[in-house]
């Protein structure tokens, strides 16, 4: 087995692609191109093949492709999805700090985004099972369902999200 992992896997180009997948899981088409500097017609080509030999497993999401190892069980697609979007990701951190939960103006306000556009992004946390939310007189207060497997998969996975606020974030989370 091993010996069959070593012979698809001796293309440099497939390795830096499994690589990559295996320190960053969840990563779409574009973000694994512009990481790996591959031409759009070969790495297609290469996750394929390697899709084909059991390697890379693709999840569709909406619009998106994210690619994780067969080999190694990846149980927080979910939240990877949501954290690998720069306007989720955002939500999520500021939840994280904010204990009891938040109205769509204060997280819009927080992140610098339209309440139009976050409330487009809360909602799809929500679908994703990764937000609840509450009713305060007028207000709906959202907050994180499972803010511990939110802040575990930041910080394992810091250096893969090239992310200034995640790495604010791992800081203070590893202080406490």
């Amino acid at each position: 087995m091993e010996e069959e992992l070593r012979g698809v896997l001796s293309l440099e180009s497939r390795q830096k692609i499994y690589d990559l997948v295996q320190s960053s899981p969840g990563l779409h088409f574009r973000e694994i191109q512009r990481r790996t500097g591959l031409a759009t017609g070969s790495l297609q080509y290469h996750l394929e093949y390697l899709e084909k030999k059991h390697l890379i497993r693709q999840v569709k999401e909406k619009k998106f492709s994210r690619f994780y190892l067969v080999r190694e069980p990846f149980h927080e697609e979910k939240e990877m999805g949501a954290l690998r979007q720069e306007s989720s990701r955002k939500i999520i951190l500021f939840l994280l700090r904010k204990k009891r939960g938040a109205s769509n103006k204060q997280i819009s306000k927080e992140i610098g985004l339209s309440p139009s556009t976050t409330s487009w992004h809360l909602d799809n946390l929500f679908e994703k099972g990764l937000l609840g939310k509450k009713r305060r007189g007028k207000k709906i207060i959202y907050s994180l369902v499972d803010p511990q497997k939110a802040g575990e998969v930041l910080v394992s996975y810091q250096k893969s999200f090239l992310d200034e606020m995640v790495d604010n974030f791992v800081n203070v989370w590893e202080q406490i």
